[in-house]
């Protein structure tokens, strides 16, 4: 996964620049995030469990976002998608489910989260 992180030195925005299909992890940054201390120290602890206990569904939920790890797997999925997949979802939407919804390996993501920490404290 690359990322890549930006500074608006006019509003102080931090945002996230990312190759296709990481979009919903990029916005999990720039929205969930942000530079939200307790949040980013809660995301690491689920890593952490996750890591410990790889057999178990470890589960964050934010206000648009979530994430879902499972045997080394970050699942970052948008809320809504999570109601759209109790119903059989047509194909032609498949392209905005690949914005929705992401994956990546949970020393990947755990790397990406760290990363940020770093830029958002100027580290």
């Amino acid at each position: 996964m690359e990322f890549e992180f930006i500074k608006n030195s006019f509003t102080g925005e931090y945002l996230v620049k990312c190759e296709m299909g990481q979009e919903v992890i990029a916005r999990l940054l720039q929205e969930e995030v942000s530079t939200n201390d307790r949040t980013i120290m809660e995301i690491k602890a689920l890593i952490a469990r996750a890591a410990q206990f790889p057999a178990n569904e470890h589960k964050w939920q934010g206000k648009e976002i979530s994430m879902s790890i499972l045997e080394s797997e970050v699942y970052v999925y948008e809320n809504s998608l999570a109601f759209d997949m109790l119903m059989d979802a047509e194909e032609e939407f498949s392209l905005y489910e690949s914005e929705s919804c992401s994956e990546s390996g949970l020393e990947d993501f755990q790397s990406v989260i760290e990363q940020w920490e770093r830029f958002i404290h100027n580290r």
